[in-house]
C-alpha cells in the first residue's frame, strides 16, 4: 500500500532556511538540529525504499534504517557519519552525471533535500536506536488468506443478532460506546428499500409494512426487495463502475473503443445479481465464460468485461487496459503500475506484469449473431476468444511498445508471490458451434427466413413490374390509335381542301422516315396561317425569319396549330448576339401561366443547354435539368426536342443533351419558339408525332428533397419489359441463395457435427461439401446474370456522355457471366460457411477479407486458470475488494 510520508518544511515557531552548502539556519540565524525521522527518513522513503528497501535492494544496499545506511552495501558502507565528503550516499544522490546520479528515475533530489541530509551526516546521522527496519511487503495483512475468527463474547449480547453484530459490539465496549436504539419501522423501511433498490417505499408498501406486526415482517421485506428487479438494476450501476462499463465510441459507424451493443453486458449483470448468481461465478464468466461455457450465449455476454477493454489503434493501450482494469476491480491491486518498472510498493515486478499480458495476449473481440438478426450492426453479442493463439509476449523495455525486448519471449503466468505453487494453463478444446456458430441451428434459422423473406419479395416486385408494363402497354396503344385517327383526320380534311383549293405555294416536306411532318417551315417566307407573332421584333429578311429584339425581354412566335401529346420539334438557327443571356428555344404545354422550355444559351460565362418550367408566378431550372455545352455565335445550331408524357429529351446539335421527367402535370396547350435577350435567324422548324418506337433516354433521378413533386404518368414500354426482366432475375437470385444456404448447413453439419445415418462417412461429408460449393457458383451465376440485365438497361437509359461508359460496364458484366456459368461445372469442394460471427477489426490496419478466415478449434486455457485462480478461495484479494 502506498504511504504518505511529506515532512512539512514550516513549523510554528520558527520558519526553516536552507542555504546551498551550509547547515540549514532558523530566522534568527542559529543552528537546528536535523531531526532524521520528521526531516531525512521521509526523503529517502519516497525515492529511495523502492530500489533499497525490503521489496528489493539493489548492490545489497538497505535505506530503511539508518543503521542499515552505515552497514552499506556492496561498495561498503554508504555514509561515514560526521563525515559528509567520505560519503558514498551523499556523492551519489548530487552527481550531475545523470548515469551516476541515484535516484536513477524521476527527478533528481532537490539542493534543500541534499542540504538536509548533507547536515544530518555532518552532525553525525543520529538516528533512534530502536528504528525497525520497512515491513515485508509479502507479509501485508492483505496478501495473507483470510481466516474466519470466533466472534467475540460481550457484555451486551442481547444486542446482538448475528455474528458480525458482535464485532461491533466488541468495538462498542472497547471505546466506550452505547449502541444507538433501533430505527422507527418507518424510517428502517426507507433505508432498506433505498438502499436495495435505490427507490423508496411505496405508500401501500409502508401502509403494509406497519400494519404486519409478525416476526416475518422484516424478512419478508428484505426477501420482496431482493427478488424485484430494481435490486439487480441499482447495484449493478455499482458494480458497472467497478468494472469500468461504458457504451462504445467512434467516428460514425467505426468502432474505436468499447463494442456496440456493450448493453448486453449490462444486461447480464443485472440479470446475475438478480439470480443470485455467486460473485466468484462472475468474475469466472467475465474472464472465461467462452473457454468455460461456449455454447451459453447468456454466459458469454459476461465477457463484455474484456470486449469493453478494446481500443483499435493500439493493441497494447488495449491490453493495458485489460491487465490494470481486472487488477484494480478484481484483486484490488495497481499492476499497471508495474509496465515501466518493479512495483514500488507491492511485491509485484516489471515481468510478473508481462507474464499476465501473455495471458490476455491471444484473446481479441468477435461479435455473436442473436436469434433472428443476421445484421451485426443492428444486434448482437460482442464477446472475447483466442484468436492468435501462437502470438509471443516480449517485455517491453521501460514499458515503451516500441522496444520490445525480443531476445526472450514471456510464458504466462500468475504472480509467485500470491500462489503457493504453479497455476495450471490447460488448453480448452472447443465443440464446433464455438468454432462454427453458423452451426447454431438459430442462425441457419435466420439465413433460410432471409432467403425466403427475398423470394416472397422478388416474387410481388415480379407481378408488380408486370403490372406497370400492362399499364405502360395499354397507355402506348392508346396513344398510337390516338396518332392514327389524327392522322386519318389530316388526310382526310387535306384530300377535301385539295378538291375545292388550288395546290398550295410550298408543299409540306417529304415525310421523315419515323413519321410524317406536322408542320414543316423554312422561314423563306411568312406563314400568318401557321405563325402568330406575339411579342418581339420580327422580320423576314433574304429569305429567313430574323428576330432583333434584345435585352432582358422575350420574343415569342406561337403556333396556331396544337401540337400532338407526344412530339418532336426540331429547331435550327443562328445566333447573332444579345446584351448577355442570347438564349433560343422552344417552349410547350403554354397554357394560361404555365409552361414547359427547352433552350441553348450563348451566354459568354456559362454556355448550356437547360430544361425548366413554369407554374403560376414560379419558374423551376433544375439542376439536374441543365448541361453546360458550347453555343457559340454566328454558326448554325439545332435544337432537337422530344417529348414522351412527362419526359423530355433534348439532343443539341446532333448529341444527346439533356433527359429529364417533369415533376408537374402536364396540360394541353400551345408551342411557342422564343428569345430571351438574343438576336437570331431562324432556318428551319418541323414538328412530327413522336412515334412509339422511339426508344428515349430515362431521366437520372435526382436526390430527393422534402416537398419535391413526384413524376408522374407511366414506364415507357421498353424500360417497364426491363424492369420485368430484372425482376425475374432478382427472383431466381433469391431462390439460388436459398438453395446455397440450405446445402452450406449441410455441408458444415457433415463436416463438423458428430457424425449420423446421414452422414456416415468421409466420402459422404465431401459429396456436401461438393454440392455446397456448386451451390454458390449457381449463386454467384444468377447475380452475374441479373448485373448483365441491369447494365443493359443502363446502356438504353445513357445519355450521350455517359454511353461509353455504360456500354464497358456492360461489356464487363458480359465477361462476368460468362466466367460464372463456366465456372458452375467445376468440381470444387470449397465453400463459405455461413457466419455466425463477425470479427472486430484488431487494429487500423487489419482488412475485411480476415474477418472471414475460420475460428481456432481451441482456446487457450490461460484466462480459465486466471480466472479460477481469481475466484478461488485461498486468494487473499478477492473478497476484499467486493467488501
Amino acid at each position: 500500500m502506498r504511504r504518505h510520508f511529506w515532512l512539512l518544511a514550516w513549523a510554528c515557531c520558527g520558519v526553516l532556511l536552507v542555504v546551498p552548502g551550509r547547515s540549514p539556519l532558523l530566522a534568527d540565524g542559529s543552528s537546528e538540529s536535523i531531526d532524521y525521522v520528521r526531516q531525512v527518513k521521509p526523503i529517502l522513503e519516497s525515492r529511495c525504499y523502492a530500489c533499497h528497501g525490503a521489496l528489493k535492494q539493489e548492490a545489497g544496499l538497505r535505506v530503511d534504517t539508518a543503521a542499515a545506511i552505515i552497514a552499506g552495501g556492496d561498495s561498503g558502507a554508504a555514509i561515514a557519519p560526521s563525515d559528509a565528503s567520505a560519503s558514498f550516499l551523499l556523492t551519489r544522490i548530487a552527481a550531475t552525471d545523470e548515469f551516476e546520479r541515484m535516484p536513477p528515475e524521476g527527478e533528481p533530489l532537490t539542493t534543500e533535500q541534499i542540504q538536509l541530509i548533507r547536515t544530518w551526516i555532518e552532525q553525525g546521522a543520529k538516528a533512534p536506536t530502536d528504528e525497525q527496519p520497512e515491513q515485508d511487503p509479502r507479509d501485508h495483512w492483505a496478501f495473507r488468506v483470510p481466516v474466519r475468527p470466533a466472534p467475540p463474547n460481550v457484555a451486551n449480547a442481547d444486542w446482538v443478532r448475528n455474528p458480525i453484530d458482535a464485532f461491533i459490539a466488541a468495538a462498542h465496549e472497547q471505546h466506550g460506546l452505547v449502541p444507538q436504539p433501533s430505527a422507527d419501522r418507518r424510517v428502517w423501511l426507507r433505508r432498506v428499500t433505498l438502499d436495495l433498490t435505490g427507490l423508496p417505499p411505496t405508500p401501500s408498501e409502508v401502509s403494509e409494512f406497519l400494519a404486519d406486526d409478525s416476526e416475518m415482517a422484516y424478512q419478508r421485506v428484505v426477501t420482496r426487495l431482493l427478488d424485484s428487479p430494481q435490486y439487480g438494476e441499482r447495484w449493478g450501476r455499482h458494480w458497472m463502475d467497478i468494472w469500468r462499463y461504458s457504451d462504445w465510441w467512434g467516428l460514425g459507424a467505426e468502432v474505436r473503443n468499447s463494442q456496440k451493443h456493450i448493453w448486453h453486458w449490462r444486461d447480464w449483470i443485472i440479470e446475475s445479481l438478480n439470480a443470485d448468481t455467486g460473485y466468484d461465478q462472475m468474475l469466472r464468466e467475465m474472464l472465461a465464460a467462452d473457454e468455460m461455457y461456449p455454447n451459453d450465449l447468456d454466459r458469454l455476454r459476461a465477457t463484455g468485461f474484456l470486449a469493453r477493454q478494446y481500443f483499435k489503434f493500439n493493441r497494447t493501450t488495449w491490453l493495458d487496459g485489460a491487465i490494470e482494469h481486472t487488477g484494480k476491480a478484481m484483486l484490488g491491486l495497481t499492476l499497471n503500475c508495474a509496465k515501466c518498472h518493479d512495483h514500488k510498493y507491492d511485491p509485484f515486478s516489471q515481468e510478473e506484469y508481462y507474464r499476465l499480458r501473455a495471458i490476455f495476449e491471444p484473446y481479441q473481440i468477435r461479435t455473436e449473431a442473436v436469434p433472428g438478426e443476421l445484421d451485426f450492426e443492428k444486434n448482437g453479442i460482442p464477446r472475447a476468444f483466442d484468436c492468435n493463439l501462437a502470438e509471443v509476449t516480449y517485455l517491453h523495455i521501460r514499458g515503451d511498445d516500441r522496444n520490445p525486448d525480443k531476445d526472450r519471449t514471456i510464458e504466462p503466468a500468475i504472480p509467485a508471490f500470491l500462489t503457493s505453487g504453479d497455476v495450471k494453463i490447460e488448453p480448452v478444446m472447443l465443440p464446433p458451434e464455438a468454432h462454427h456458430p453458423g452451426l447454431r441451428p438459430y442462425v441457419v434459422e435466420a439465413y433460410v427466413q432471409q432467403a425466403e423473406q427475398r423470394i416472397v419479395a422478388a416474387r410481388t416486385a415480379i407481378e408488380t413490374a408486370r403490372t406497370k408494363l400492362a399499364e405502360s402497354e395499354l397507355v402506348e396503344s392508346e396513344r398510337a390509335a390516338k396518332a392514327a385517327a389524327e392522322l386519318a383526320a389530316k388526310k382526310a380534311a387535306e384530300e377535301a381542301a385539295a378538291d375545292t383549293k388550288p395546290a398550295p405555294d410550298s408543299a409540306p416536306a417529304e415525310a421523315t422516315a419515323n413519321a410524317p411532318a406536322l408542320v414543316h417551315d423554312d422561314f423563306s417566307k411568312a406563314r400568318p396561317d401557321l405563325w402568330e407573332m406575339r411579342d418581339g421584333m420580327w422580320s423576314y429578311v433574304e429569305g429567313r425569319l430574323v428576330q432583333s429584339q434584345t435585352g432582358a425581354t422575350r420574343a415569342a412566335l406561337r403556333l396556331k396549330q396544337s401540337p400532338p401529346t407526344d412530339f418532336e420539334a426540331r429547331l435550327k438557327y443562328i445566333p447573332r448576339g444579345g446584351q448577355q443571356w442570347k438564349s433560343v428555344g422552344i417552349t410547350f404545354d403554354v397554357v394560361e401561366q404555365n409552361e414547359v422550355l427547352a433552350y441553348l444559351s450563348s451566354y459568354a460565362a456559362g454556355p448550356k443547354s437547360q430544361i425548366s418550367y413554369k407554374v403560376g408566378a414560379n419558374h423551376t431550372y433544375p439542376p439536374n435539368a441543365a448541361q453546360a455545352r458550347p453555343v457559340p455565335l454566328d454558326q448554325p445550331h439545332e435544337l432537337l426536342l422530344r417529348v414522351r408524357g412527362n419526359l423530355v429529351n433534348v439532343v443539341a446539335d446532333g448529341e444527346h443533351s439533356l433527359a429529364y421527367r417533369l415533376p408537374i402535370e402536364r396540360r394541353p396547350g400551345t408551342l411557342e419558339l422564343i428569345t430571351f435577350d438574343a438576336h437570331a435567324e431562324f432556318l428551319e422548324f418541323e414538328l412530327r408525332e413522336l412515334p412509339p418506337s422511339v426508344m428515349l433516354a430515362e431521366a437520372a433521378a435526382p436526390a430527393a428533397k422534402s416537398g419535391d413533386a413526384k413524376p408522374t404518368g407511366p414506364l415507357p414500354v421498353e424500360q417497364a419489359k426491363w424492369n420485368v426482366t430484372i425482376a425475374e432475375r432478382t427472383l431466381a437470385v433469391a431462390e439460388a441463395d436459398l438453395a446455397a444456404v440450405q446445402a452450406r448447413a449441410a455441408a458444415d453439419r457433415a463436416r463438423y457435427l458428430t457424425p449420423s445415418a446421414e452422414t456416415d462417412s468421409a466420402a459422404a461429408a465431401e459429396d456436401f461439401a461438393r454440392a455446397a460449393s456448386r451451390a454458390e457458383r449457381v449463386l454467384a451465376a444468377a447475380k452475374a446474370d441479373e448485373a448483365l440485365a441491369r447494365a443493359e438497361l443502363a446502356v438504353l437509359q445513357a445519355a450521350a456522355d455517359k454511353r461509353a461508359e455504360a456500354e464497358k460496364n456492360l461489356a464487363a458484366a458480359k465477361t462476368a457471366l460468362d466466367a460464372a456459368r463456366q465456372a458452375v461445372e467445376r468440381d470444387d469442394t470449397t465453400y463459405a460457411s455461413l457466419r455466425g460471427a463477425l470479427k472486430t477489426l484488431e487494429n487500423n490496419l487489419e482488412n475485411e477479407a480476415s474477418r472471414s478466415k475460420p475460428f481456432p478449434t481451441t482456446s487457450t486455457g490461460r484466462r480459465t486458470a486466471l480466472a479460477n485462480w481469481i475466484a478461488a478461495e485461498s486468494n487473499p484479494l478477492t473478497a476484499r475488494v467486493a467488501v
